[in-house]
Formats: structure tokens, sequence, C-alpha cells
């Protein structure tokens, strides 16, 4: 049986939140509330119907991590724009925007993945984007760096990983302080000093293969630039077998 698009599309987001409320009709009707027991039932259906909204955008989020994680950039990318026609305040568009640069910086795609951070409306020191701008910063550095502009690189790393990495220096955040560290030093020059920054991370087994990949790729440029062709080709194979859908190596 095939699922009608306009249910697939709209069932999670506007049907059952009207199936909820015509249950909810149904029941105040049937059981003849008032007063109290009408207000309660009120606000429990505005609860129930808050908290499957807030499930479904955490399985959004969920699905975009892990086509992140395992090297699936043409389901991100699709994912990102399925849900994009679904959002209409900038607030909830923006980190869609970004799982869209995401993307396109796993397709090899720098300057599209530029567009999409632009489009995202995400300013550093911005506090209704706060939370997505550590992802947005790390989407630009990769881009930025690809496209040979190291400043630019440079000054993000400083307006929003620098801050983070010192207000909150979890494991998590330190992995991508130090990713994106090593790709402005790569970017400026300091091969070495790059490489150093993410090898010891490479085998990090908690990582999605598409993470290790990015890592790989980046010790593949690092060994390319100091003279060292089979560590660099040793490396580049690496990444290219743990994320065989992405273009990750020049």
């Amino acid at each position: 049986m095939t699922i009608p698009r306009w249910l697939k599309y709209y069932g999670d987001t506007i049907v059952i939140p009207l199936l909820l409320a015509l249950l909810y009709l149904v029941f105040a009707i049937t059981a003849d509330l008032s007063g109290v027991a009408d207000v309660v039932a009120a606000v429990f259906l505005v609860v129930v119907v808050g908290l499957w909204l807030a499930f479904r955008r955490l399985r959004v989020h969920a699905s975009a991590a892990r086509y992140a994680a395992i090297g699936e950039p043409d389901k991100l990318l699709a994912m990102a724009d399925e849900e994009l026609a679904r959002r209409w305040f900038p607030v909830g568009r923006a980190p869609l925007h970004v799982y869209r640069a995401l993307a396109y910086n796993l397709a090899g795609q720098p300057s599209e993945a530029r567009a999409a951070l632009t489009a995202s409306q995400i300013k550093p020191g911005e506090r209704a984007t706060r939370s997505w701008q550590l992802l947005w910063a790390s989407a630009d550095i990769d881009a930025r760096t690809r496209l040979g502009d190291a400043a630019g690189a440079r000054k993000t790393f400083e307006q929003v990983v620098v801050p983070f990495r010192s207000v909150a220096p979890s494991g998590g955040i330190e992995l991508i302080a130090a990713e994106c560290e090593a790709r402005v030093r790569l970017a400026e020059g300091d091969a070495a000093g790059a490489r150093d920054l993410v090898l010891p991370a490479v085998k990090e087994m908690r990582l999605g293969p598409a993470a290790r990949a990015q890592l790989y790729a980046i010790v593949a440029q690092c060994e390319r630039a100091l003279g060292d062709d089979d560590a660099a080709a040793a490396a580049a194979a690496k990444a290219r077998s743990l994320a065989p859908t992405c273009d990750l190596v020049a």
C-alpha cells in the first residue's frame, strides 16, 4: 500500500496534532467537562502536542547527525531540503541550512556550503542561534579552507570556536575545536602542527566513519604538504574507504 505524498509530508506535523485536538474535543464533549477539569484537559492537550512536536524535531536532528556521521551527503541534503519546506520561522530553518552546508562539504562542494551557511543567517555572538554556532563555525572553516580563505577561517575560529572551547571544554567540543584548528593551521602553512592536532583522534572508534574520514583527509593533506607522498596516499586511501560516498580528498 502506497502512502499518499501529502500524508507522508504533513502527517506528523499537522495531521497528528489535529487528531490530538479532535480527540480532546470528543473527550471534552462526551465527558461533559466544565470548570477546572476543562482547563486541566486543555493544558494536558497543549503539553502533549508540544511534546510530540519536540520529539519530531529531535528525530530530525538525530537523523541529520546519523547521516553526517556515516557519510551520506545525498541523504542529508534531501532530508534538510524536505524539512526546510515545513519550517516557517528563521530560527527553525537555521539548523537545516547548516545541515545542508555539512552535506555540501562532505560532497566536496565548498562554494555551495558557503551559500547554505549564508542562508542560515547565523551570526557569531547572536543569542537566538547560539546552540548552532559551533556546528556552523565548523562547516564554515571547512568550506573556507577548501576555498583558500585562510584569513576568513581564522576569523571564524577566533570568534566562535575559541570562546566555546574556553567556556565548555567538553570532549566533543574539544574534538571539533581541534579539527577546526587543524584546518586553519594547514591553510596557514603549519602542516606539522595541523597533523599533530588530529593524528591522535583518527583511530577513535567512538567517532562515526565519516568523522574519522575527515580527520584522515586532513592528515593526507598535511603529509602531502610535508613531502611524504606515501603517508599521504595511505591516509587518503583510509579516508576514501571510511566514507566512499564522500569527496574529502583531492
